[in-house]
């Protein structure tokens, strides 16, 4: 009867522990934004694996305009993040946008790491970005656009990177 009680065990560990270690980090795991545009802009939408650019649809985040919008994911572990992958809404470019990686939620996560600057992608359209040859290290991944009068709408947000543990979070 050993052998069977170590596989249950075994399987349970593997659950219990399970994580991303590669690929597509931001699927399925926690975001949250500013504002709340409307009842189809969760910030979730943005990370539900379905790359849909209709906002209307319910398959896109969406703040309110309002001075520095921001949308974060929360990659519950630490990744050092490669590439970002950012899909626009239909009716809406992403204009200006900075991207930080980090441990900190001091103002947001604007405090952490810049993975990109000023970045815009049209209505509608994708782009990937890369964060620097060594990638950035964190839990956290930001967007935010600076600005008064300022709205961010994101229809898939995906990061690429590699599972590097790490344990001081602020």
């Amino acid at each position: 009867m050993a052998p069977y009680y170590l596989v249950v065990f075994a399987c349970l560990l593997s659950f219990a522990t399970s994580h991303p270690r590669h690929g597509n980090l931001a699927g399925n795991i926690r975001a949250t934004q500013s504002s709340l545009a409307d009842f189809l802009g969760d910030a979730g939408n943005a990370i539900d694996g379905n790359d849909m650019t209709d906002p209307t649809k319910g398959s896109c985040s969406r703040t309110r305009v309002e001075s520095s919008p921001w949308w974060r994911l929360d990659f519950q572990y630490h990744y050092r993040v490669y590439k970002v992958k950012i899909t626009t809404s239909s009716d809406k470019a992403l204009e200006g946008a900075n991207i930080h990686i980090g441990d900190c939620l001091k103002n947001n996560g604007t405090n952490n790491k810049v993975c990109a600057n000023n970045v815009s992608i049209p209505a509608g359209e994708s782009k990937l970005i890369n964060c620097g040859g060594i990638g950035v290290h964190g839990v956290f991944l930001t967007i935010t656009i600076p600005g008064n009068e300022k709205c961010i709408s994101l229809c898939e947000v995906e990061a690429y990177g590699t599972h590097e543990p790490h344990s001081d979070i602020e």
